[in-house]
Order: C-alpha cells, then sequence, then structure tokens
C-alpha cells in the first residue's frame, strides 16, 4: 500500500502543538490573541484577534511569527522580494497568512494564520 504525497505524518500535530506556546508568546507580545482551529492534520490553523488596544498591526506580528519560527512565505531565496508576506483577504475582514517550514510549499508543514485587524474605538 503506498501512501498519498499529501498524506502528511501523525507526527505532525504534535509538532504543532509543541510549537504552540512560543507562537502565543509572539502573540502576547504584539497585543493579541491567539486560538487555535482546524484538525492540525495538514497545517496549523490559527486564529489571532487583537485583545489590547495598542496591538501591532497585523503584519508585523506575522513578521515577528516568521522570525520566531524560522518559516518562509514561499521560498527561503526569495522570500525578500516578498514584504508583505502575500496576505490573502478573508470574509469579514480577515486577513489570511501561510508560513512554511521547508521550501516545498504545501508538501511541507505550515502555519496557517488568520488576523483579524483591530479596529479603532470610535469604530465599534
Amino acid at each position: 500500500m503506498t501512501k498519498r504525497l499529501l498524506d502528511p505524518s501523525p507526527a505532525r500535530a504534535a509538532a504543532y502543538v509543541a510549537l504552540y506556546p512560543l507562537l502565543q508568546q509572539v502573540a502576547k507580545r504584539h497585543g493579541y490573541a491567539l486560538a487555535v482551529h482546524g484538525s492540525l492534520h495538514r497545517d496549523f490553523d490559527l486564529i489571532a484577534v487583537p485583545w489590547i488596544d495598542e496591538a501591532s498591526d497585523p503584519l508585523t506580528l506575522i513578521k515577528a511569527i516568521k522570525r520566531a519560527t524560522r518559516t518562509v512565505t514561499h521560498h527561503e531565496e526569495t522570500d525578500h522580494l516578498t514584504k508583505d508576506c502575500a496576505p490573502n483577504l478573508k470574509p469579514h475582514g480577515r486577513i489570511a497568512y501561510s508560513l512554511h517550514f521547508t521550501n516545498s510549499g504545501m508538501y511541507g508543514g505550515y502555519l496557517d494564520i488568520s488576523v483579524i485587524p483591530k479596529k479603532k474605538r470610535r469604530d465599534l
């Protein structure tokens, strides 16, 4: 029996869970609460929600997570060309970022982080 190419190892979920405390510390330092959602099977789905008025902007948070985890947006040799970490706009204003642990894109593990942009108090 051959294993499908895209079928990740069950150990990937354990690695993601072990990484969570580091990610949570970075998020907290930038004024965000961090929540896990999804199956942890293929990727590590996270939601970052601004928790304080002085929370960093989403890109600053993502760049801090990228530095702390040594992840790449596309490939280590070309990431310097993508200054904004290639965000994707999602429903309800979420901004999604994919940060890969390898240069193999979707064939390696990655963080799939949706950031809720902060709102000014007058917008509430």
